[in-house]
């Protein structure tokens, strides 16, 4: 949990003494047929991207008592939250790996809500730093974003920042958000797909960062727009920054799946102030636009992006 969420804390000055405390440990989960009753039983909060859900057992001023479940057949959890004590202690489901990421999902959005809350700006976006600074990729779903972060550390020499999520804030400082990546089998085997046979590898934050140099803040350097169409080779031009801005900055699921509505964490959040975000500043915008979307995993686009990686390594 500590390494994973290490490059906000670099971003953000410490303070003395802790903002909240979480304690965890295991315990044999309840039937699931008596957790199955308890959902049934009262409104449950389902986070997007079928994600965890929570049921609210009681409450109180200043405390709560809930149980989740991180995915429908998992094992329950058991949260309760002091205010006045500043703590939430969870009772993890005993043998469960993945009952057991109820901890760094807590985690995250302790510090997903008051980031947020202090005005840094989430975008959908894969990040590599080149020269100390921070290279941006944006694009639809499954658009390339991780295939460009991936070879742009194999093949640049890129240090990798982040796969899916960013969060951008004071002076244009930009953080990866722990996220899986998944990427494409054939720049992992070396071996061409068939377009029938196309397979992804997913990796979790963890793997990712294990034995891997990542980097932790960098300043914003420049954001590379991904689209399809134009000629079969790729090719790349300036452009606006409105477009990637609305395609990056249009997460709503993202941004509630890291919002403490429940206030597990000490600080209910609803709103995104982040979202005055006043753009990308003087770091230039390039629309890449492949003809070929197939053939993104081993396309020319470094080629394309010469003038901006020259920028980049200068800079």
């Amino acid at each position: 949990m500590t390494s994973v969420m290490v490059p906000p804390c670099e971003a953000q000055p410490a303070h003395p003494g802790a903002d909240w405390i979480l304690r965890l440990e295991e315990a044999n989960s309840r039937p699931q047929e008596e957790v199955g009753a308890i959902f049934a039983d009262r409104p449950v909060l389902v986070l997007p991207h079928g994600g965890p859900r929570l049921a609210v057992l009681d409450a109180g001023d200043g405390w709560l008592r809930a149980i989740g479940r991180y995915r429908p057949y998992t094992g329950a959890a058991m949260i309760d939250v002091d205010a006045a004590r500043m703590t939430t202690h969870v009772v993890l489901p005993a043998n469960d790996e993945l009952g057991g990421r109820w901890a760094d999902w807590l985690a995250r959005t302790f510090f997903a809500s008051r980031m947020l809350a202090s005005g840094w700006q989430m975008l959908h976006a894969s990040a590599v730093v080149i020269n100390r600074r921070a290279l941006l990729f944006v694009a639809g779903s499954r658009g390339g974003k991780s295939t460009l972060a991936y070879r742009a550390r194999s093949e640049l020499g890129a240090v990798f920042l982040a796969d899916d999520l960013v969060l951008i804030g004071p002076g244009r400082t930009v953080v990866g958000w722990p996220t899986r990546i998944a990427i494409p089998e054939e720049l992992i085997t070396g071996v061409p797909a068939m377009e029938s046979e196309r397979r992804r590898i997913i990796f979790s934050p963890s793997d990712l960062r294990s034995g891997t140099d990542c980097s932790g803040p960098a300043p914003l350097g420049a954001v590379v727009i991904i689209k399809p169409g134009g000629r079969e080779a790729p090719s790349a031009a300036h452009t606006d920054e409105r477009e990637a801005l609305g395609l990056a900055t249009d997460i709503p699921g993202q941004r509630l799946h890291t919002s403490d509505l429940l206030g597990l964490m000490g600080r209910p959040q609803v709103t995104c102030p982040g979202l005055q975000f006043d753009g990308f500043g003087d770091a230039p915008v390039i629309e890449l636009r492949i003809g070929d979307m197939a053939a993104l995993p081993t396309a020319g686009v470094w080629a394309a992006l010469s003038g901006l990686l020259s920028y980049l390594e200068e800079s």
